[in-house]
């Protein structure tokens, strides 16, 4: 079984299992699976990492099994991060061509922004409270502030 680095690039994998272990860095999570190519591959990923990157997939190590994922690190901010996301299971297109750098946005004014803004919070308000109420769960202003702060920084990049 070939084990994938995540610093020597992104990998998708279709996953058989997951499993904790104790690696040389500490708690890992093992994500055993079939590469692209169908080669049996393992990867490694901080626990802590793996785990909360699964949370946001609404996946859990039974769950994610039979789901096919894309692994990789990105750099920001001098900073090493591991993203996980689902995959169709196709490989990324490749190009040869450098990639193009788009214009600049163009400028939006203060009175659109509001408008956009109010919008978010209403969807907030619309989906994180009532689903909140329904469940049972308590929410206060700041729970509703981050919801529509999330959908209006989505929205305007």
């Amino acid at each position: 079984m070939a084990i994938h680095k995540l610093a020597n690039g992104p990998i998708t994998l279709r996953i058989s299992g997951i499993e904790s272990v104790e690696g040389n860095f500490g708690a890992q999570t093992k994500f055993s699976g079939t590469d692209l190519d169908g080669e049996p591959t393992d990867v490694y990923v901080s626990e802590m990492t793996a785990m909360r990157q699964l949370a946001r997939l609404n996946l859990t190590p039974e769950t994610a099994a039979g789901q096919t994922v894309r692994l990789e690190q990105v750099k920001k901010d001098g900073k090493t991060y591991t993203n996980i996301d689902i995959s169709d299971g196709s490989a990324p297109a490749k190009s040869a061509a450098p990639a193009v750098v788009a214009a600049p946005a163009k400028k939006v004014e203060l009175p659109e922004l509001v408008t956009l803004y109010g919008q978010c919070v209403k969807a907030a308000l619309e989906t994180l409270c009532v689903a909140c109420e329904n469940a049972g769960v308590p929410f206060d202003a700041s729970a509703i502030q981050a919801a529509a702060a999330t959908l209006f920084i989505k929205a305007t990049r």
